[in-house]
């Protein structure tokens, strides 16, 4: 009985040992990837010395890549000017960013530079973002925050601030014309979802608007809060496209 198990031990010791150095055979090192992208990616599926893993810019954690406050970042992402290059209809991810935010212009219009053929996804952190400006959403933008539900701690809030609050335009506006036209015209695939916009008691302002964007385009899961004026303005020309609100 003691020769057996003597036997069967060596056995199970000569399988491990065959195992661990298989592992060893197979593990290859981890590439790495620049700041902000957080995924890798190879043509050919291997990370080899000779044909390195390259970071991936379809995915980007705008947390790492901070500047000034959550709108200046995205722009500048969007843009091209900090991170390393991202690629337009990837998605950026915010939701690291701390909150509450106060932003000084929108990410995509910085005052003089209109992002309009840059689409993305945007992930919104929990939390409040204040904007003293509307965003006008380029097409393509898929806008989406973490919940919208009041009751809850984890939603994401767009709050009008400023001079915004006693304007008559919208705190989001699907498009637009002139300096804020897309490109191309007509606007498409603009969305936006689970997010609060609070109109701070403003009885001018309008949370949501849409006069240029069209097919897949549409508001979902949005609770629109102390807006007392127009809380969706959606015009004549801006067929096919799908609204479901929270009042």
């Amino acid at each position: 009985m003691n020769q057996t198990l003597l036997k069967l031990n060596w056995a199970l010791l000569g399988s491990y040992l065959f195992a661990g150095c298989l592992l060893l055979t197979l593990t290859k090192p981890a590439g790495g990837q620049a700041q902000g992208d957080n995924a890798v990616y190879n043509s050919s599926g291997n990370c080899l010395v000779s044909s390195p893993c390259i970071p991936s810019q379809a995915f980007v954690d705008a947390s790492v890549l901070f500047q000034t406050d959550i709108c200046s970042t995205i722009f500048g992402i969007l843009k091209g000017s900090i991170g390393s290059g991202y690629i337009s209809g990837g998605v950026i991810d915010a939701r690291g960013i701390t909150t509450p935010q106060t932003c000084s212009n929108s990410p995509w219009y910085n005052g003089s530079i209109y992002l309009a053929n840059k689409p993305a996804t945007v992930l919104l952190p929990a939390g409040t973002i204040n904007i003293p400006s509307t965003w006008v959403l380029p097409s393509g933008t898929r806008l989406i925050g973490q919940g919208a539900d009041l009751a809850g701690t984890l939603q994401t809030v767009i709050r009008c601030t400023g001079t915004l609050c006693t304007s008559s335009n919208a705190m989001i506006q699907f498009g637009g014309t002139s300096t804020f036209a897309c490109s191309p015209s007509p606007c498409t695939g603009i969305s936006v979802e689970h997010v609060t916009l609070d109109g701070a008691n403003s009885t001018t302002v309008t949370g949501i608007e849409n006069a240029n964007s069209q097919d897949q385009t549409y508001v979902d899961h949005v609770t629109l809060w102390q807006i007392l004026g127009t809380g969706l303005y959606i015009h004549g020309n801006a067929q096919n496209s799908e609204e479901f609100v929270t009042v």
